[in-house]
């Protein structure tokens, strides 16, 4: 995936590239742009989770013809999982320091933020992989707790990188 960083900047218009240009004013817009590259990528990675979530309705939806209750009810917490990861990447704050603010979030913090986001992508194969380990266990009809178990742990693994989340910019 392009970096949406540079992405943003390309499309700066022109008003943007000349407001740039007024003193103090130009580090304000840059960090502007790092915070919509940042949420642009938090968006893509949503939609990524998303489509594995779907993935594992699908899942679902197999071991619930296949009248397998059980594991439909540890599927369903790993649904709530992967669903709240979702909304945590979707409404995530950004770095957001206003032009006024005292408190100012730094260019550095900011470019360590989207970094860490985008080292999420690497989080979408995982869970990806364990939902694709659980669907052959599923059709192999053996393995199935084991593979729910692995998909657990995905989940959790992937729910505490995000609690991290909040020491990138304290700490850079």
């Amino acid at each position: 995936m392009r970096d949406l960083r540079q992405k943003v900047l390309d499309d700066s218009n022109e008003v943007k590239r000349l407001a740039a240009r007024i003193p103090g004013y130009g580090g304000y817009l840059q960090k502007e742009m790092r915070r919509d590259a940042d949420k642009l990528l938090r968006s893509y990675l949503a939609r990524q989770f998303r489509a594995q979530r779907k993935r594992l309705g699908n899942v679902s939806a197999k071991l619930a013809a296949a009248g397998n209750l059980l594991a439909i009810g540890d599927l369903e917490q790993a649904t709530m999982k992967l669903q709240t990861i979702i909304d945590k990447v979707k409404t995530a704050s950004y770095g957001y320091a206003g032009l006024f603010d005292a408190v100012t979030v730094q260019e550095k913090a900011l470019d360590a933020l989207y970094n860490f986001d985008n080292n999420l992508l690497a989080s979408v194969d995982t869970i990806g992989q364990a939902i694709t380990g659980l669907a052959n266990a599923v059709t192999a009809k053996e393995g199935l707790g084991t593979a729910i178990a692995g998909l657990h742990t995905a989940l959790d693994q992937v729910a505490t990188t995000w609690e991290e989340r909040a020491e990138v910019i304290l700490n850079t």
